[in-house]
């Protein structure tokens, strides 16, 4: 499923699972999810709040957890 986010406070960093790729993203900023790649979302040193909106229908999973 879609989504994309806003970045209320603190920072959060994306990492893409196959090539380490990162990019940060900080308070004040919006960002869509990266989809169908394995990836992760991740703070440092302080908690990061965010504003979800999802675009999708209804009984589709929101992640699909690969091993």
């Amino acid at each position: 499923m879609i989504s994309a986010a806003y970045i209320v406070s603190g920072e959060l960093t994306l990492e893409k699972r196959d090539t380490g790729e990162r990019a940060t993203f900080r308070a004040g900023q919006a960002l869509t999810e990266t989809v169908e790649t394995a990836h992760r979302g991740f703070t440092t040193d302080s908690p990061a709040e965010l504003i979800v909106f999802y675009a999708g229908q209804v009984g589709l999973p929101i992640t699909v957890t690969q091993e």
